[in-house]
């Protein structure tokens, strides 16, 4: 397989970062197509060895195959779906619309939340407990009372995660914060 002219071998440390990175946003995406976590972590591993069986395919960047591997993924989805309703046609095929059946929200969302936790990454430890803990819905009081902090430092650890998360994620931070993401959580 060939990103943007650079050959990468699937038993080298390139593809197994690739990998790594882009396996557990096929697996959310399938778990929330099919509604089951199981098979969604199948329908990603079998889309990894449909890349890899087609071992000439040439991407033109990182994005073009994270692209590639989210229809590869769709379609496993809707096969899957279709054997086990034994039905010859899904409802995406009979031309309702993509949205309707909730895909390119889903892709959305799984994008939102690979942004989101690899901005909370960036955080401290305790900026990164704070942070999750008020995603998870808990108020200032709970955060402090969990993490064993007075109140007002979890109010300025929040203020300094939320502005140095703004500066991280630059524009997209309003998409996130646009994005029903507590949902991830």
């Amino acid at each position: 397989m060939k990103i943007s002219g650079k050959d990468i071998q699937y038993d080298s440390k390139a593809f197994n970062e690739l990998f790594e990175w882009l396996f557990p946003s096929m697996c959310m995406l399938a778990s929330r197509i099919l509604k089951d976590e199981s098979k969604g972590k199948d329908i990603a591993q079998e889309a990894f060895v449909k890349l890899w069986e087609k071992d000439q395919k040439e991407f033109a960047d990182e994005n073009a195959l994270k692209a590639y591997l989210y229809v590869l993924v769709k379609n496993a989805c809707i096969s899957h779906i279709r054997s086990e309703k034994k039905i010859q046609k899904t409802s995406l095929e009979e031309g309702e619309s993509v949205e309707d059946d909730g895909y390119l929200e889903a892709v959305l969302r799984e994008e939102t939340y690979v942004l989101l936790h690899e901005a909370i990454k960036k955080l401290s430890p305790q900026a990164e407990q704070v942070v999750l803990l008020a995603l998870k819905g808990m108020k200032n009081q709970e955060i402090a009372g969990e993490l064993n902090i007075t109140l007002n430092s979890v109010k300025t650890v929040k203020k300094r995660a939320y502005k140095a998360m703004r500066e991280s994620l630059g524009g997209q931070f309003v998409m996130i914060l646009l994005t029903d993401f507590i949902h991830f959580f």
